[in-house]
Protein backbone atom coordinates (compact mmCIF):
# COMPACT_ATOMS: atom_id res chain seq x y z
CA UNK A 1 0.00 0.00 0.00
CA UNK A 2 1.19 3.50 -0.75
CA UNK A 3 0.00 6.62 1.09
CA UNK A 4 0.21 9.20 -1.69
CA UNK A 5 -1.08 12.14 0.35
CA UNK A 6 -2.11 12.65 3.98
CA UNK A 7 -3.80 15.87 5.14
CA UNK A 8 -5.26 14.92 8.52
CA UNK A 9 -6.47 18.46 9.35
CA UNK A 10 -8.84 18.00 6.38
CA UNK A 11 -9.45 14.33 7.32
CA UNK A 12 -8.12 13.31 3.89
CA UNK A 13 -5.81 10.42 2.90
CA UNK A 14 -5.07 9.32 -0.67
CA UNK A 15 -4.15 5.62 -0.99
CA UNK A 16 -2.88 3.41 -3.78
CA UNK A 17 -3.90 -0.25 -3.44
CA UNK A 18 -0.98 -2.42 -4.51
CA UNK A 19 -1.58 -5.96 -3.18
CA UNK A 20 -4.46 -8.25 -2.23
CA UNK A 21 -3.59 -7.73 1.46
CA UNK A 22 -4.14 -4.00 0.90
CA UNK A 23 -7.77 -4.73 -0.04
CA UNK A 24 -8.29 -6.34 3.38
CA UNK A 25 -6.73 -3.29 5.06
CA UNK A 26 -8.99 -1.01 2.98
CA UNK A 27 -12.06 -3.03 3.99
CA UNK A 28 -11.13 -2.45 7.63
CA UNK A 29 -10.38 1.25 7.05
CA UNK A 30 -13.48 2.58 5.25
CA UNK A 31 -16.69 2.73 7.27
CA UNK A 32 -20.25 4.05 6.95
CA UNK A 33 -20.48 7.87 6.58
CA UNK A 34 -16.90 8.11 5.30
CA UNK A 35 -16.53 9.94 1.99
CA UNK A 36 -14.55 8.41 -0.88
CA UNK A 37 -13.44 9.92 -4.18
CA UNK A 38 -12.41 7.52 -6.92
CA UNK A 39 -12.41 6.86 -10.62
CA UNK A 40 -15.20 4.42 -11.48
CA UNK A 41 -17.43 3.37 -14.35
CA UNK A 42 -21.22 3.75 -14.51
CA UNK A 43 -23.80 2.74 -17.08
CA UNK A 44 -25.54 5.83 -18.50
CA UNK A 45 -28.23 6.35 -21.09
CA UNK A 46 -27.40 8.29 -24.23
CA UNK A 47 -29.92 9.93 -26.54
CA UNK A 48 -33.16 11.90 -26.25
CA UNK A 49 -35.28 10.84 -23.27
CA UNK A 50 -38.40 10.93 -25.45
CA UNK A 51 -36.76 8.79 -28.12
CA UNK A 52 -37.14 5.06 -28.20
CA UNK A 53 -33.60 4.79 -29.55
CA UNK A 54 -31.97 5.53 -26.21
CA UNK A 55 -28.82 3.49 -25.72
CA UNK A 56 -26.93 2.69 -22.54
CA UNK A 57 -23.16 2.67 -22.39
CA UNK A 58 -20.55 2.40 -19.64
CA UNK A 59 -18.64 5.63 -18.98
CA UNK A 60 -15.54 6.20 -16.86
CA UNK A 61 -15.82 9.12 -14.41
CA UNK A 62 -14.67 10.39 -11.02
CA UNK A 63 -17.36 10.24 -8.30
CA UNK A 64 -17.53 11.42 -4.69
CA UNK A 65 -19.62 9.05 -2.53
CA UNK A 66 -20.87 9.06 1.03
CA UNK A 67 -20.37 5.41 1.97
CA UNK A 68 -23.24 3.36 3.38
CA UNK A 69 -22.03 -0.23 2.86
CA UNK A 70 -18.57 -1.81 2.59
CA UNK A 71 -18.08 -5.42 1.49
CA UNK A 72 -14.99 -7.51 0.81
CA UNK A 73 -15.25 -10.02 -2.05
CA UNK A 74 -12.14 -12.17 -1.71
CA UNK A 75 -13.31 -14.53 -4.48
CA UNK A 76 -13.21 -11.63 -6.96
CA UNK A 77 -10.37 -9.72 -5.24
CA UNK A 78 -12.22 -6.44 -4.78
CA UNK A 79 -13.76 -4.18 -2.14
CA UNK A 80 -17.20 -2.79 -2.95
CA UNK A 81 -18.11 0.66 -1.60
CA UNK A 82 -21.79 1.49 -1.96
CA UNK A 83 -23.18 4.92 -1.19
CA UNK A 84 -24.86 8.17 -2.21
CA UNK A 85 -23.31 10.24 -4.98
CA UNK A 86 -22.28 13.66 -3.57
CA UNK A 87 -20.41 14.95 -6.63
CA UNK A 88 -19.93 13.85 -10.23
CA UNK A 89 -20.43 14.96 -13.86
CA UNK A 90 -23.81 16.77 -13.96
CA UNK A 91 -24.61 15.48 -17.44
CA UNK A 92 -24.02 11.82 -16.51
CA UNK A 93 -25.22 11.29 -12.91
CA UNK A 94 -28.00 12.37 -10.56
CA UNK A 95 -26.65 13.74 -7.29
CA UNK A 96 -28.19 11.74 -4.41
CA UNK A 97 -28.55 8.54 -6.43
CA UNK A 98 -26.71 5.36 -5.42
CA UNK A 99 -23.53 3.94 -6.92
CA UNK A 100 -21.06 1.15 -6.05
CA UNK A 101 -17.33 1.66 -6.54
CA UNK A 102 -15.34 -1.55 -7.05
CA UNK A 103 -11.79 -1.11 -5.74
CA UNK A 104 -9.15 -3.51 -7.08
CA UNK A 105 -5.34 -3.74 -6.91
CA UNK A 106 -3.73 -0.87 -8.80
CA UNK A 107 -6.56 1.57 -7.96
CA UNK A 108 -6.09 4.92 -6.22
CA UNK A 109 -8.78 6.51 -4.03
CA UNK A 110 -9.24 9.35 -1.56
CA UNK A 111 -10.81 8.62 1.85
CA UNK A 112 -12.21 11.48 3.95
CA UNK A 113 -13.07 10.82 7.59
CA UNK A 114 -14.35 13.17 10.27
CA UNK A 115 -11.97 11.40 12.67
CA UNK A 116 -9.04 9.08 11.87
CA UNK A 117 -8.56 6.64 14.81
CA UNK A 118 -4.95 5.90 15.74
CA UNK A 119 -5.42 2.14 15.21
CA UNK A 120 -6.52 2.77 11.61
CA UNK A 121 -3.52 5.04 10.93
CA UNK A 122 -1.25 2.40 12.50
CA UNK A 123 -2.78 -0.28 10.24
CA UNK A 124 -2.05 1.83 7.15
CA UNK A 125 1.54 2.46 8.31
CA UNK A 126 2.08 -1.27 8.86
CA UNK A 127 0.65 -2.04 5.40
CA UNK A 128 3.10 0.47 3.94
CA UNK A 129 6.05 -0.92 5.89
CA UNK A 130 5.23 -4.45 4.72
CA UNK A 131 5.94 -3.31 1.17
CA UNK A 132 9.08 -1.36 2.01
CA UNK A 133 11.02 -4.16 3.69
CA UNK A 134 11.67 -7.75 2.59
CA UNK A 135 9.28 -9.87 4.57
CA UNK A 136 11.03 -13.19 4.15
CA UNK A 137 14.45 -14.81 3.78
CA UNK A 138 14.43 -17.87 1.51
CA UNK A 139 17.29 -20.35 1.96
CA UNK A 140 17.44 -22.95 -0.82
CA UNK A 141 19.80 -25.76 0.17
CA UNK A 142 21.14 -29.13 -0.97
CA UNK A 143 24.45 -31.01 -0.44
CA UNK A 144 27.21 -28.41 -0.55
CA UNK A 145 25.18 -25.54 -2.09
CA UNK A 146 23.02 -22.94 -0.33
CA UNK A 147 21.60 -19.77 -1.85
CA UNK A 148 19.92 -17.01 0.16
CA UNK A 149 17.24 -14.73 -1.29
CA UNK A 150 15.37 -11.70 -0.02
CA UNK A 151 11.70 -12.14 -0.89
CA UNK A 152 9.23 -9.26 -1.11
CA UNK A 153 6.05 -8.56 -3.07
CA UNK A 154 8.24 -7.06 -5.80
CA UNK A 155 10.03 -10.38 -6.34
CA UNK A 156 13.25 -12.06 -5.20
CA UNK A 157 16.81 -10.82 -4.89
CA UNK A 158 19.75 -13.17 -4.48
CA UNK A 159 22.07 -12.05 -1.67
CA UNK A 160 24.72 -14.72 -1.11
CA UNK A 161 25.74 -18.20 -2.25
CA UNK A 162 27.57 -20.74 -0.07
CA UNK A 163 29.41 -23.61 -1.72
CA UNK A 164 31.51 -26.39 -0.20
CA UNK A 165 32.80 -29.72 -1.42
CA UNK A 166 31.18 -32.49 0.63
CA UNK A 167 33.19 -35.63 1.37
CA UNK A 168 31.58 -38.60 -0.37
CA UNK A 169 34.03 -41.43 0.33
CA UNK A 170 32.10 -44.67 0.47
CA UNK A 171 31.57 -45.80 4.02
CA UNK A 172 33.23 -42.73 5.54
CA UNK A 173 30.24 -41.29 7.40
CA UNK A 174 32.44 -39.27 9.80
CA UNK A 175 34.05 -37.25 6.98
CA UNK A 176 30.65 -36.65 5.39
CA UNK A 177 29.12 -35.49 8.69
CA UNK A 178 32.12 -33.22 9.45
CA UNK A 179 32.03 -31.48 6.06
CA UNK A 180 28.23 -31.08 6.28
CA UNK A 181 28.62 -29.45 9.71
CA UNK A 182 31.18 -27.02 8.24
CA UNK A 183 28.83 -26.31 5.33
CA UNK A 184 25.91 -25.66 7.72
CA UNK A 185 28.12 -23.40 9.87
CA UNK A 186 29.07 -21.28 6.82
CA UNK A 187 25.41 -21.09 5.74
CA UNK A 188 24.43 -20.06 9.28
CA UNK A 189 27.01 -17.22 9.20
CA UNK A 190 25.54 -15.99 5.88
CA UNK A 191 22.04 -16.13 7.39
CA UNK A 192 23.12 -14.20 10.51
CA UNK A 193 24.68 -11.52 8.30
CA UNK A 194 21.35 -11.04 6.49
CA UNK A 195 19.45 -10.87 9.80
CA UNK A 196 21.76 -8.06 10.94
CA UNK A 197 21.01 -6.08 7.77
CA UNK A 198 17.26 -6.70 7.39
CA UNK A 199 14.14 -7.29 9.45
CA UNK A 200 12.46 -10.59 8.53
CA UNK A 201 9.04 -11.86 9.50
CA UNK A 202 9.76 -15.39 8.25
CA UNK A 203 12.56 -17.72 7.10
CA UNK A 204 11.73 -20.39 4.50
CA UNK A 205 14.21 -23.27 4.13
CA UNK A 206 13.62 -25.10 0.85
CA UNK A 207 15.11 -27.86 -1.25
CA UNK A 208 14.39 -31.23 -2.87
CA UNK A 209 15.98 -33.59 -0.30
CA UNK A 210 16.46 -34.02 3.45
CA UNK A 211 19.32 -31.49 3.77
CA UNK A 212 16.76 -28.70 4.34
CA UNK A 213 15.38 -30.55 7.40
CA UNK A 214 18.87 -31.16 8.81
CA UNK A 215 19.79 -27.48 8.33
CA UNK A 216 16.59 -26.42 10.12
CA UNK A 217 17.63 -28.61 13.11
CA UNK A 218 21.15 -27.10 13.00
CA UNK A 219 19.69 -23.57 12.91
CA UNK A 220 17.31 -24.22 15.82
CA UNK A 221 20.16 -25.73 17.89
CA UNK A 222 22.20 -22.52 17.37
CA UNK A 223 19.60 -20.62 19.46
CA UNK A 224 20.01 -17.30 17.63
CA UNK A 225 18.45 -14.24 19.27
CA UNK A 226 15.34 -12.75 17.62
CA UNK A 227 15.04 -15.66 15.19
CA UNK A 228 11.81 -15.27 13.19
CA UNK A 229 9.45 -18.22 12.58
CA UNK A 230 10.87 -20.93 10.27
CA UNK A 231 9.00 -22.88 7.60
CA UNK A 232 10.48 -25.88 5.74
CA UNK A 233 9.23 -26.54 2.20
CA UNK A 234 10.00 -29.14 -0.47
CA UNK A 235 10.92 -27.78 -3.90
CA UNK A 236 11.97 -29.48 -7.15
CA UNK A 237 15.25 -27.55 -7.26
CA UNK A 238 17.40 -24.99 -5.45
CA UNK A 239 18.62 -21.53 -6.51
CA UNK A 240 16.41 -19.09 -8.42
CA UNK A 241 13.98 -21.80 -9.70
CA UNK A 242 13.46 -23.10 -6.13
CA UNK A 243 12.92 -19.57 -4.73
CA UNK A 244 10.45 -18.76 -7.53
CA UNK A 245 8.60 -21.99 -6.78
CA UNK A 246 8.13 -20.78 -3.18
CA UNK A 247 6.73 -17.44 -4.44
CA UNK A 248 4.43 -18.99 -7.05
CA UNK A 249 2.93 -21.40 -4.51
CA UNK A 250 2.09 -18.53 -2.16
CA UNK A 251 4.04 -20.17 0.69
CA UNK A 252 5.07 -16.84 2.28
CA UNK A 253 1.66 -15.14 2.41
CA UNK A 254 0.02 -18.38 3.59
CA UNK A 255 2.64 -18.88 6.34
CA UNK A 256 2.40 -15.26 7.55
CA UNK A 257 -1.42 -15.50 7.65
CA UNK A 258 -1.21 -18.79 9.56
CA UNK A 259 1.28 -17.31 12.04
CA UNK A 260 -1.06 -14.36 12.67
CA UNK A 261 -3.98 -16.78 13.18
CA UNK A 262 -1.82 -18.86 15.58
CA UNK A 263 -0.98 -15.76 17.64
CA UNK A 264 -4.61 -14.62 17.80
CA UNK A 265 -5.81 -18.15 18.65
CA UNK A 266 -3.22 -18.46 21.45
CA UNK A 267 -4.31 -15.11 22.94
CA UNK A 268 -8.03 -16.00 22.85
CA UNK A 269 -7.33 -19.45 24.36
CA UNK A 270 -5.33 -17.79 27.15
CA UNK A 271 -8.22 -15.37 27.76
CA UNK A 272 -10.79 -18.21 27.94
CA UNK A 273 -8.53 -20.11 30.36
CA UNK A 274 -8.32 -17.09 32.70
CA UNK A 275 -12.11 -16.60 32.51
CA UNK A 276 -12.81 -20.30 33.25
CA UNK A 277 -10.33 -20.30 36.16
CA UNK A 278 -11.96 -17.10 37.46
CA UNK A 279 -8.49 -15.89 38.47
CA UNK A 280 -9.31 -12.23 37.77
CA UNK A 281 -6.86 -12.00 34.83
CA UNK A 282 -9.44 -12.24 32.03
CA UNK A 283 -11.83 -9.34 31.34
CA UNK A 284 -14.49 -9.12 28.62
CA UNK A 285 -17.26 -6.74 27.64
CA UNK A 286 -17.02 -2.94 27.46
CA UNK A 287 -17.44 -2.19 31.18
CA UNK A 288 -14.92 -4.76 32.48
CA UNK A 289 -12.30 -3.87 29.85
CA UNK A 290 -12.73 -0.10 30.33
CA UNK A 291 -12.28 -0.56 34.07
CA UNK A 292 -9.11 -2.63 33.56
CA UNK A 293 -7.66 0.00 31.18
CA UNK A 294 -8.39 2.72 33.75
CA UNK A 295 -6.32 0.78 36.33
CA UNK A 296 -3.45 0.30 33.85
CA UNK A 297 -3.88 -3.46 34.24
CA UNK A 298 -4.19 -4.48 30.57
CA UNK A 299 -1.35 -6.61 29.16
CA UNK A 300 -3.15 -7.61 25.92
CA UNK A 301 -6.21 -5.78 24.55
CA UNK A 302 -8.20 -7.84 22.03
CA UNK A 303 -10.87 -6.35 19.75
CA UNK A 304 -12.40 -8.11 16.73
CA UNK A 305 -12.15 -6.54 13.28
CA UNK A 306 -15.96 -6.80 13.11
CA UNK A 307 -16.48 -4.69 16.24
CA UNK A 308 -14.03 -2.02 15.05
CA UNK A 309 -15.57 -1.94 11.59
CA UNK A 310 -19.26 -2.00 12.45
CA UNK A 311 -19.37 0.20 15.56
CA UNK A 312 -21.13 3.55 15.48
CA UNK A 313 -18.87 6.60 15.21
CA UNK A 314 -19.16 7.34 18.96
CA UNK A 315 -18.25 3.75 19.85
CA UNK A 316 -15.29 3.71 17.43
CA UNK A 317 -13.93 6.93 19.01
CA UNK A 318 -14.32 5.36 22.46
CA UNK A 319 -12.41 2.23 21.32
CA UNK A 320 -9.71 4.43 19.80
CA UNK A 321 -9.17 6.22 23.15
CA UNK A 322 -9.20 2.83 24.92
CA UNK A 323 -6.41 1.59 22.60
CA UNK A 324 -4.37 4.76 23.16
CA UNK A 325 -4.74 4.46 26.96
CA UNK A 326 -3.71 0.78 26.82
CA UNK A 327 -0.57 1.61 24.84
CA UNK A 328 0.31 4.45 27.25
CA UNK A 329 0.58 1.85 30.04
CA UNK A 330 2.68 -0.44 27.78
CA UNK A 331 -0.11 -2.85 26.97
CA UNK A 332 -0.37 -4.44 23.51
CA UNK A 333 -3.33 -4.15 21.16
CA UNK A 334 -4.46 -6.87 18.74
CA UNK A 335 -7.12 -6.75 16.03
CA UNK A 336 -8.51 -10.30 15.98
CA UNK A 337 -9.94 -11.51 12.68
CA UNK A 338 -13.41 -13.10 12.73
CA UNK A 339 -12.37 -15.16 9.68
CA UNK A 340 -11.25 -17.96 12.04
CA UNK A 341 -12.89 -19.73 15.07
CA UNK A 342 -10.95 -17.83 17.79
CA UNK A 343 -12.20 -14.52 16.36
CA UNK A 344 -15.77 -15.84 16.34
CA UNK A 345 -15.37 -16.90 19.97
CA UNK A 346 -14.17 -13.41 20.93
CA UNK A 347 -17.06 -11.85 19.00
CA UNK A 348 -19.50 -13.93 21.07
CA UNK A 349 -17.93 -12.41 24.20
CA UNK A 350 -18.88 -8.97 22.91
CA UNK A 351 -15.98 -8.48 20.50
CA UNK A 352 -13.73 -6.88 23.16
CA UNK A 353 -11.65 -8.45 25.92
CA UNK A 354 -8.33 -8.16 27.75
CA UNK A 355 -5.70 -10.31 29.42
CA UNK A 356 -4.57 -8.52 32.59
CA UNK A 357 -1.12 -8.26 34.18
CA UNK A 358 -2.63 -8.11 37.67
CA UNK A 359 -5.97 -8.78 39.35
CA UNK A 360 -8.13 -5.77 40.09
CA UNK A 361 -9.60 -5.78 43.60
CA UNK A 362 -12.71 -3.69 44.18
Amino acid sequence: MKIIKQILKEGRIVLKIETLDDLWHLYNTVGPNDVVISKTSRRVRIGDEDSRKQESTRKTMVLKLQVEEVSFHNFSNRVRLKGLILEGPDDLVNIGSYHTINVETGDTLTIIKEHWPKYVLDRLKEAMKAQLRPMCLIVTIEDGTAELFLAADSGIQETVRVRMSISRKRGDQKSYDATMRDFFADTLLALQSQMEQHEFGLIVIAGPGFVKDHFRDFLMAAKLKALPPIVVESTNSIGVPGAKEILYRGVISKAVTELKVETETRLVESLIEHISKDDGLGAYGTDEVANAVQYGAVEELLITDKKLREGEDKERRWMDSLIRDTEKTRGSFHIVSTEHPAGDQLQRLGGIAAILRFKITH
